[in-house]
């Protein structure tokens, strides 16, 4: 009787689809991981201690270093602020803007918007700051 004297066979595993599946999961979280808000304005927002991160509001009011007034990332001017506002806001429930002012910009001016927002109604206004880099952190 003649046994099969046949070499045993070797057992691989095959890391293609482990290589896949990496791969499609750092796809994901990449781009996933870009979807933050980031504004074309350039702002230096000032700094508060009490500043709390809110969830992004359809109105912003953005006032440049310079004085430039967009809104959502729209030129204009402060005479077309309030119209332009009041179309926009007559969508929404909460009737809330949020006013992103450079800290250069002077108070005046940002008073001003405030006065312009309130006369169409508009008193739910959310100033937004940045809290402060600590130097041990």
């Amino acid at each position: 009787m003649k046994l099969s004297s046949k070499p045993p066979r070797k057992t691989a595993i095959n890391l293609t689809p482990l290589i896949d599946v990496l791969f499609i999961l750092i796809i994901f979280f990449t781009v996933s991981s870009t979807f933050l808000e980031q504004p074309g304005i350039e702002l230096k927002l000032p700094e508060a201690e009490s500043s709390q991160s809110h969830t992004a509001q359809k109105v912003i009011v953005y006032v440049d270093a310079e004085g430039n007034l967009f809104l959502n990332d729209e030129p204009l001017t402060v005479d077309q602020l309030a119209e332009s506002v009041e179309s926009l806001i007559s969508a929404q429930t909460d009737k809330s803007v949020v006013l992103r002012a450079d800290e250069q910009v002077h108070h005046g001016l940002v008073i001003k918007i405030m006065d312009l927002l309130r006369k169409k109604g508009i008193y739910k206004i959310v100033v937004s700051t940045d809290k402060p880099v600590r130097a041990g952190s």
